[in-house]
């Protein structure tokens, strides 16, 4: 009988987008190269770059296509490292942090999250001002451009400069960065917000039926305390009764043993 065709498993290499050359971010294990359609790679933007400045920056790549063996890769998520962020804070200063969506020429959905750090503490009308500013231009700035643009313009610094310099006409600022970007599927969104809807209102009615049943029970253990203290004193007064009856036999005992003495 022939022998049955082992299939094994061989290593393809990730490459990046136009933007990084084409460089080999990695190699994965698979049995087929359509495998690795989906899988995400997350790289430092200093190995990317060459740039050491750029280390707290990490990006996050999302294979979207294989050609000949070769999986070709998107750019889905632009990250601060968390500890670098805490590194930039200093005391009597105003930290600025949001979040909202935006949306490319070319349809992408993406949630921006700037980060602001004044050079002195603020009043709440400047740091208002500045939020609004700030959502403003980046809204009409994204909205102007493809995703690859936006990409290639917030990578080599040119949108953070450009809305510092718009933000330094309002109050002078020490660190101006994207905090985070990523890609939103707006279905999926929908999707987990609808469970998470539907998740708190099964436990809004569990919780009613939970206070209904002990409503309920908070009666019958008023009955059931009463019941008791009833036979209590039921008990008593059988004991007061008998302490009354057994009363003239021990004085009758008592009369006895006086007149045998």
């Amino acid at each position: 009988m022939p022998k049955p065709k082992v299939i094994r498993k061989g290593w393809y290499p990730i490459l990046a987008p136009k933007l990084f050359q084409n460089v080999v971010l990695g190699e994965t294990h698979v049995y087929e190269p359509e495998q690795m359609i989906g899988k995400h790679l997350v790289k430092n933007l200093m190995s990317l770059t060459n740039d050491v400045k750029r280390q707290n920056i990490n990006v996050d790549f999302k294979v979207a296509n294989v050609e000949n063996g070769k999986a070709f890769t998107d750019i889905v998520g632009y990250y601060m490292v968390q500890s670098s962020i805490r590194r930039m804070v200093r005391k009597n200063i105003e930290k600025i942090i949001m979040s909202f969506p935006c949306k490319t020429s070319d349809n992408k959905n993406l949630q921006i999250k700037p980060l602001l750090i004044t050079r002195a503490s603020t009043t709440g009308s400047v740091a208002t001002k500045m939020r609004r500013t700030t959502q403003d231009f980046l809204i009409k700035y994204i909205g102007a451009i493809s995703y690859d643009n936006f990409v290639n313009d917030i990578v080599s610094h040119k949108l953070q400069s450009s809305l510092k310099s718009e933000l330094n006409r309002i109050y002078p600022l020490r660190v101006c960065e994207i905090k985070s970007m990523e890609i939103v599927d707006l279905e999926k969104k929908k999707q987990v917000q609808g469970e998470a809807k539907a998740g708190k209102k099964e436990k809004h009615a569990e919780k009613i039926e939970e206070s209904k049943a002990t409503e309920n029970k908070g009666p019958a253990k008023v009955e059931t305390n009463k019941e008791i203290s009833e036979k209590e004193e039921e008990v008593k007064e059988s004991k007061d009764t008998q302490k009354k009856e057994d009363a003239p036999k021990k004085a009758e005992d008592v009369a006895k043993k006086e007149q045998t003495a």
